[in-house]
């Protein structure tokens, strides 16, 4: 898994205390709102929060606060993913760039799903 700045920990750390939109988030820190919700974004795409969005209204999550919905949910995302991927690499048109990223998305639900499973079991 990605690394994260010691902001992010910052971050990560609010969320869990029950901080989770990006104003919030921004007002606590003494930052912009739009570096706030760009922060978040690079947390999401490192798998570390989920973003849920209800109308204009964007709240994060770790993954450790995610509900059996939604680990049901990620593994179809999973397997949608997969056939994607499958057909992707079968057809063989995507530059090298775009065959990294889709690679490093697989990979980041591969983590995500994997890390959840184990917290189901404890």
């Amino acid at each position: 898994m990605a690394e994260v700045t010691q902001r992010e920990e910052e971050i990560l750390q609010l969320i869990q205390s029950g901080i989770s939109s990006p104003s919030e988030v921004a007002e606590k820190l003494g930052i912009s709102q739009p570096g706030a919700s760009q922060a978040l974004a690079k947390l999401a795409e490192k798998g570390r929060v989920i973003k849920r969005k209800s109308g204009r209204i964007v709240r994060y999550q770790t993954i450790d606060k995610w509900t059996d919905a939604d680990q049901y949910f990620l593994a179809q995302a999973y397997n949608s993913l997969s056939q994607v991927w499958a057909y992707i690499m079968s057809m063989g048109f995507l530059k090298e760039e775009e065959m990294r990223k889709a690679r490093e998305a697989r990979e980041y639900l591969e983590i995500i799903l994997a890390k959840k499973r184990k917290n189901l079991r404890k």
